[in-house]
This record gives C-alpha cells, sequence and structure tokens, in this order.
C-alpha cells in the first residue's frame, strides 16, 4: 500500500527516465503493426506520443527532443513512409521551440535522415516532390547552423528529380521545361535547387538544343517559360543554367542560332521580366566566351526594355518623392501602383547591372549602365507601392535564406547619383534631384523606411503565428546585412537586432522611445562607412515592434500615420510657409513690372523701328496700363505680410482644428465676410418663427443679419 504503484492508475504510463521501459512494458505498442493511414491522423499520433512518453511536461528542451527523435524513429520501425516521417517532422520544429531543441533534434534525427535519403528514389513523383518541400521547410526551421543534417537528404532527392525529368515522356519541349519549373519551385531551399540545376546541365542543354530549332512563335514561348523558372535560382544556380542553355543553344553549329536568340529574348523578357538576372547572366557569359557583338546586342535590348519600364512610369515617380502628407503618398502611390510592377520586377537586374559595370558592354559609364543607374534611382518610389513592397519581402526572406540580394547596391549607387550630369539627367525623367545631393543621405533613408516598412510587416506576422525563432532569424538578418541603410557599420548592426528582438519579445508602446534613444547612441560610436543613412529609418519598424501592428508609425493629435508617410505641416507652420510664398510672388511680380517699365523706355538704338512700334500703341494706353499695375495689390489671394499673432492671443480651440487647416486664415476670413453680408429684406406679411440663438464661439463677436 505504502509503494507508488499501488497509488498509480491501472494503465497509467510512467514518466521521466523510466518512459521507454513503461513504453516496452505497454502489450502491443511495439508488436502491433499500424493501420493503414493511421499515422496522417493527428489524434491518433497523440494517443502514440502519450502512451510511449509519458504526460510528464516538466522536461528541458534535451530530453523533449531525444522523446521527439524516439517518436520519429518508432515510426521508422512501425514501416511508415518517408513523407509522413518528414511531416511529422515539420510538425515538431514549427511553433514557439527554442534553439536548443531544434539544435538537440537535428542531432537525435541525422543518422535516420541519412537511412531516409536512400529511399526517396523508390517514392513517386508526388511524394517525391512532399518530401522535397517538406525537409527544405525543416531546414528552414532549424536554422543554418542545422543545415547539415538535412543535406544529404536534399542532394539525394535533387539527384532522384534530376533523373526524372532526363527520363520525362513528354514531347514537347514545352512541356519539358514546365515540368523542369515544377521541380524547381516544389522546394524553396538554395541547395536543393542548385544541386538539381547541376545534377541536371545535360537536360539543359538538350532543351536549350530543341528549343533553338523551333519556329519563332514557339521559341518565344520557351523563353518565357525559362525565364520564369529563373526567378526562383539563387546567383549560383542562375550562372549554372545559363551557360548550359548557351552551350545548347549556339552549339549546334547554326549560324543564325546568336541572332535569333537576342531577337526572342526582348520580348520574352517583357513578358517575364522576373527573369532579367538570367537574360544579364547570358549577357555576361557571351561576352565572355569572346561573342562580343551578341553581347553588345543583348544589351542594347535590355537597356531598350528599362527604358521603357520607367517611362511608362512618367511623371509619377517624381510625384510620389515629393508627396508631403500620408493622404498624398497613399494617393499617388496607388496611382503609381498600376503602371509600376514591370520596374519593380526590373529593380534586381539593374542592380545586378551596376555591379558587373567593369564587364557589361560599353562600359561603367556606357548608355546600359546609366539607365540601370537611373532605375535603381527610383527605388524610394517604387518601394512606397505594394508592388514594391512585394518585391521587398521577397527579396529580404530570400536573404535569409542565404542568397545574396540586390539592396546592397543602394549605398555604393548613391556616389555616382550625386554627378552633376547624372543629376541632370534626373531632372529631365522627372526624378527629385534634391533627393540624391549631400551624398544621396535623404534618398537612401527613404529607401530604408521602405524596405523596413516591409521586414516590420513579415516580422510581425511570424510572430503572430507563433514562429519566434523564424521572426527573430529575419529580423537578425536583415539588421545585420542593411545597417548601412540606417547609418551603422556590422558591429551596430548586430547591437540593434539585439535590441529589436527584445522589443519583439516583449512588446511594450511605452519603450519605443527609449530604444530610439539608445540606438541613436549606437550610431554614434558605429558610424557606416558610407556616411549615409539615419537611424530615423527605423522608427516605423520600432513602433511597428512596440504595438504588433505592421501599421503602427508615430502618432500626430490623436490620428494613426501610414507607416512610410511624410510628416504633415502644422496650422502655424502652413501659414508661415504661406506668408513667405506670398511675399517671394509679391517680389516676383515686382521685378517683372520694373522690367517692363524698362523695356518700354525708347532707346537710340531702337529709334527706326518706332514706325513699326507705334502700331501697338493704343493697346498700351495709360488708361488701360493703370488698373494692370494696382491689380495685384488689390488680389485677393495675396494678403499683406504680417508677422504671426501673438501667443496671448492665441484662440483656446485652434489645437482642435484639424491637421493640415489654417485656422486662422479661416477665423479671418469668416470675420470678414460677416462684417460685409448684408441684412436680409422681410416682406411685410411674412411670419418668423422665434428660434434658439447659440452662443458665439470663443473669441468671436457675435454679427446678426
Amino acid at each position: 500500500m505504502g509503494s507508488d504503484s499501488g497509488r498509480r492508475p491501472p494503465g497509467a504510463p510512467s514518466s521521466g527516465a523510466g518512459a521507454d521501459r513503461e513504453a516496452r512494458r505497454i502489450p502491443g505498442l511495439v508488436d502491433r503493426p499500424l493501420v493503414k493511414g493511421e499515422a496522417d491522423d493527428a489524434h491518433t499520433r497523440s494517443v502514440m506520443r502519450t502512451r510511449l512518453l509519458g504526460e510528464d511536461t516538466e522536461i528541458n528542451a534535451v530530453d523533449q527532443a531525444r522523446r521527439e527523435a524516439r517518436l520519429l524513429g518508432q515510426m521508422e520501425h512501425q514501416g511508415e513512409a518517408p513523407t509522413r516521417i518528414v511531416s511529422q517532422l515539420n510538425e515538431q520544429l514549427s511553433g514557439a521551440q527554442g534553439p536548443e531543441f531544434k539544435r538537440m533534434l537535428a542531432r537525435e534525427l541525422k543518422p535516420q535522415l541519412d537511412r531516409l535519403a536512400g529511399q526517396v528514389d523508390q517514392a513517386t513523383t508526388e511524394n517525391r516532390r512532399k518530401i522535397a518541400a517538406f525537409i527544405s521547410r525543416a531546414a528552414h526551421m532549424a536554422g543554418s547552423e542545422n543545415a547539415a543534417t538535412f543535406d544529404k537528404m536534399l542532394a539525394e532527392t535533387a539527384s532522384a528529380e534530376a533523373r526524372h525529368l532526363a527520363a520525362f515522356p513528354g514531347t514537347g519541349v514545352a512541356e519539358r521545361v514546365s515540368e523542369f519549373q515544377a521541380a524547381l519551385r516544389c522546394a524553396a531551399s538554395p541547395a536543393y535547387r542548385a544541386t538539381l540545376v547541376e545534377k541536371s546541365r545535360g537536360h539543359i542543354e538538350k532543351l536549350a538544343r530543341d528549343a533553338i530549332r523551333l519556329p519563332t512563335n514557339q521559341f518565344h514561348d520557351v523563353l518565357v517559360l525559362f525565364l520564369g523558372t529563373s526567378e526562383a535560382l539563387g546567383r549560383v544556380a542562375c550562372n549554372t543554367m545559363s551557360k548550359a542553355f548557351l552551350a545548347g543553344a549556339l552549339g549546334a553549329g547554326s549560324a543564325d542560332a546568336a541572332g535569333k536568340l537576342v531577337k526572342a529574348l526582348g520580348p520574352a523578357l517583357q513578358e517575364a521580366p522576373e527573369g532579367g538576372n538570367w537574360a544579364v547572366r547570358l549577357m555576361l557569359n557571351l561576352a565572355e566566351s569572346g561573342k562580343h557583338d551578341v553581347a553588345a546586342a543583348l544589351g542594347q535590348c535590355l537597356q531598350d526594355i528599362v527604358q521603357k519600364a520607367r517611362e511608362r512610369c512618367g511623371p509619377m515617380l517624381g510625384a510620389v518623392q515629393t508627396a508631403v502628407d500620408k493622404g498624398e503618398l497613399l494617393e499617388r502611390s496607388q496611382k503609381l501602383d498600376g503602371h509600376v510592377s514591370t520596374l519593380a520586377e526590373l529593380m534586381p537586374m539593374c542592380a545586378l547591372l551596376l555591379a558587373a559595370r567593369n564587364v557589361v558592354p560599353g562600359g561603367g559609364n556606357g548608355p546600359l549602365v546609366t539607365e540601370a543607374l537611373v532605375a535603381v534611382a527610383s527605388l524610394d518610389a517604387v518601394g512606397a507601392t505594394d508592388s514594391g513592397q512585394r518585391l521587398l519581402r521577397q527579396t529580404l526572406i530570400a536573404e535569409e535564406l542565404g542568397e545574396p540580394s540586390f539592396l546592397g547596391i543602394v549605398p555604393v549607387a548613391v556616389r555616382p547619383l550625386g554627378h552633376p550630369r547624372i543629376l541632370q539627367l534626373l531632372a529631365e525623367c522627372g526624378l527629385a534631384a534634391p533627393h540624391y545631393r549631400n551624398g544621396g543621405s535623404l534618398f537612401v533613408q527613404r529607401v530604408a523606411r521602405q524596405v523596413f516598412r516591409a521586414l516590420s510587416g513579415v516580422v510581425i506576422a511570424r510572430s503572430q503565428k507563433g514562429e519566434s525563432e523564424e521572426a527573430r532569424r529575419l529580423l537578425g538578418s536583415a539588421l545585420c546585412h542593411h545597417a548601412a541603410l540606417y547609418g551603422m557599420n556590422p558591429e551596430g548592426g548586430q547591437l540593434t537586432a539585439e535590441l529589436l528582438e527584445r522589443l519583439r519579445g516583449n512588446p511594450d508602446p511605452e519603450q519605443a522611445p527609449r530604444v530610439l534613444v539608445e540606438l541613436d547612441g549606437v550610431a554614434r560610436t558605429h558610424l557606416s562607412p558610407y556616411r549615409t543613412g539615419h537611424v530615423e529609418s527605423l522608427r516605423a519598424l520600432v513602433m511597428a515592434l512596440a504595438e504588433r501592428d505592421p501599421l503602427a508609425a508615430p502618432r500626430s493629435a490623436g490620428t494613426r500615420r501610414r507607416a512610410g508617410a511624410a510628416p504633415v505641416m502644422k496650422a502655424m507652420e502652413m501659414e508661415r510657409t504661406f506668408i513667405v510664398q506670398a511675399k517671394k510672388l509679391q517680389a516676383e511680380r515686382e521685378a517683372a513690372r520694373a522690367e517692363k517699365k524698362a523695356a518700354a523706355k525708347p532707346s537710340p538704338a531702337k529709334v527706326p523701328s518706332a514706325k513699326a512700334s507705334a502700331e501697338k500703341v493704343p493697346a498700351k494706353a495709360p488708361s488701360a496700363k493703370a488698373p494692370f499695375v494696382k491689380a495685384p495689390e488689390m488680389a485677393p489671394e495675396v494678403p499683406p505680410a504680417e508677422p504671426p499673432p501673438p501667443a496671448a492671443q492665441k484662440p483656446m480651440d485652434d489645437e482642435r482644428w484639424r491637421e493640415g487647416t489654417n485656422a486662422r486664415h479661416l477665423e479671418r476670413t469668416h470675420v470678414f465676410q460677416m462684417m460685409q453680408r448684408q441684412p436680409r429684406k422681410q416682406d411685410p406679411g411674412e411670419e418668423t418663427a422665434p428660434s434658439p440663438i447659440e452662443p458665439p464661439a470663443p473669441g468671436l463677436p457675435r454679427f446678426r443679419g
């Protein structure tokens, strides 16, 4: 009666270190085979885990990882398919699991995953691609420090997929390229995609050799598919696919193969601009192999495409750059969004052209590089649109996976943007040239504001879904890689990531000002070598993390402003600005009148032409000239210049006017109109009903009539 076993309910499993011994004592748990499809049932897996591992929840991460690994080993022992095992692995890694648990689980599962890699070749095409998707996601959730655990299974899956593509029974070239595209897009792992492209080099050469022999319209469709396929590739894999494609297309001995490729690539790129990086790789590889004429023709084609995409936006780019308040910015960016999608998708291609400007046909000062530089100069306006935000989010996520992004070219491109010749070209293109002067600090700050606005949405979405570790990695990756955008070096970026991670883990709106002050102190001691950027660019991100709201931003007069919007001027600021502009306009008119008076005086050199000017004298009679001179002084839109009223005369309800309204101007206009108002004449027989008298507003006299 005094033993623990006497008090335990019958059939209840023990917990702690004796869980394995208790599991072996449960009849039928190990010897009974699972019913077909039983592992797909979440309830059955939960019961299985409870019977095997017990119900003890007070365990550390190491013990929990070992128990989860034993559960996967039990599933393998029962003959479960690799697809179900890696699906269960995804469930274990997802959620609010710490890095210690993931590291221990990856170490415990490496032998089992290596054994499962040998069974991938026996799976069907659908299950093999599911395995690739599950393993890619598991490798992402486990982190780059545990990526070696999944390398062998990813490599074996990619090799099996490459063998399937080589033996694909499709007869048409477009059908085989579509199958290759589906195989690449089934998994988001850069390692899997790079291995698949490397193993499929011979298959890509054969596809290109068959495609170059097709008619023009069919070849166009195949190129569009290749360009869409290259969007999912990283830098190394994209270069590998371009070399294999050129080896197959131009190695057939056809004399007009290169010309046909250049002629068809332009229209195809306009239809699929997301493949611009692959087109640039084709041009660079052609130049490297000695085909400079073909590379120059392809460069001219790329230049025309970028120019047309930029001209399609027109002056709307400059209009977004010069927006002064949130309403104007939102309205102009929405209007631009309908025209900017192609330019946004070509932005990585333009950044690649700037990075390779020394080997691009035409040189670093050629027209192709200049056009790419002007396109990159519009990144702050493009980033304010929905298309630009989508591009920035995809770029930051790919950068977290280990791929370099085009945003690294922004601090480098600021210096040539400030050149007088480029400034004149930017002004001719409708962009705001003052943004690029003085080191381009204003341009970099506006780009950084849009980048971290896109970052805040993804980080908060992951935090709200419980993916705390994934949110931490993305936040740290973006802040460390792009520290120059907010004026810090890599060490300052690491400190910034630590500060904002504490705020993300414990959001508090009252802590946002303190975090900004600390960031400003870090920036003083960790300045960026580019001398660009400012900590103020992080304000929208800090407020979003503090409030767990991606649209949160600094508040003004009790209203919430959209993240990334310019500040709204107060009423007093608008009045002072209006007075300054009125004085400037009056001075310009006085100068114009003085110039006309000087031109009206007869000069000795113009005496022979007096007869010709005599015909115009009636039009300039003194009776018609006098009102013209006095008109600017009587014009109602130019009030007399007067100093701002003293603070003692400020009305009590001035701050209750909404932002953007000139309260004092409205008050003076109302008083003037009431004084000029004439009383209404009443008919003798008209009867009037008494109406309640409303008290006058504070500071305003009472008028009747």
